[in-house]
């Protein structure tokens, strides 16, 4: 993917104030969690937990769960975050059945996720919504239905979804050791690991991450973020070059971060992918430096 190629796929942010996607954004967040309990629960458990992580598809524009293995073939959940809808594909990348959130509840949604696993050749008994990590609570826990209350929010932010992982692919295809562009299921931020130097067993020392974040306690509207680690602990933040966009923060982490808001200030979309673009390559730059590389 080149600079040229993402500017012209890039696409244009602003019909929606970011600082009003909060509520879309926690009912998406929610919804995921039935592929990511899928993952845990039919796909080989990683120390990592990747095996709950999802991974944006471009061209179906969904987040897609890992692939279930079975002998009759393989299969996968997603969301179309867009309109909010619960999707399994076959191993031809082929949707066999959807299920809109809108209007139903987890109950329900459970049992289709069920009825997709058993039409598959799994036992649905092992599917159980058992989250082992803290996510905020929200209403459809409490039996109250998903609402597709105003559907510009919701394509607002798959908008801000596909443009984080056109810009999060190119940097990390740009260094060998870092991971796949993913969003976790925890905080829900799509992000890439990169490790940057290890010790003799091959464990990481130094490295960095940058994704988009969620509204929470960092900022009140979707954001971009770097941040760094060492096992040492060296790695200080004194007498930072300003960034050419965004800022760096030390709560409630140090690093950097891009607001959307910023970025929807621009009203082109070649001015807004530069600016995303411009602020990960000089904050990435600067963190090496963070971390003495």
């Amino acid at each position: 993917m080149s600079l040229a190629s993402i500017k012209s796929n890039w696409s244009l942010l602003g019909s929606e104030d970011p600082k009003t996607l909060a509520p879309a954004i926690a009912q998406i967040h929610r919804g995921v969690q039935f592929i990511a309990m899928a993952g845990k629960h039919y796909v080989k458990n990683l120390p990592d937990d990747s095996h709950t992580h999802l991974r944006w598809l471009p061209q179906e524009e969904v987040l897609a769960g890992n692939w279930i293995r079975e002998r009759k073939g393989n299969f996968r959940f997603a969301m179309r975050s867009r309109d909010l809808t619960l999707i399994v594909y076959n191993a031809d990348m082929k949707p066999t059945s959807e299920f809109p959130l809108h209007g139903k509840t987890n109950d329900e949604a459970l049992s289709w996720v069920k009825s997709q696993l058993t039409e598959f050749g799994k036992d649905a008994s092992l599917m159980k919504m058992d989250i082992h990590y803290d996510i905020p609570e929200h209403e459809t826990d409490k039996g109250t239905p998903y609402k597709l209350h105003t559907p510009a929010l919701f394509e607002e932010m798959a908008k801000h979804r596909a443009n984080s992982n056109l810009a999060l692919e190119y940097f990390a295809k740009a260094h060998e050791t870092a991971s796949t562009t993913r969003t976790w299921p925890h905080h829900f931020d799509h992000g890439v690991y990169i490790p940057m130097t290890f010790d003799d067993a091959g464990n990481a020392t130094k490295s960095f991450s940058i994704g988009l974040g969620i509204p929470d306690s960092a900022s009140e509207e979707p954001y971009y973020y770097i941040t760094t680690w060492s096992q040492a602990g060296d790695n200080h933040y004194k007498n930072l070059e300003a960034l050419p966009h965004g800022e760096w923060i030390e709560k409630p982490f140090n690093g950097a971060v891009l607001k959307a808001s910023e970025i929807v200030k621009s009203k082109s979309a070649a001015q807004q992918s530069k600016i995303v673009m411009d602020f990960l390559k000089a904050g990435i730059a600067a963190s090496k430096k963070i971390l003495g590389l």
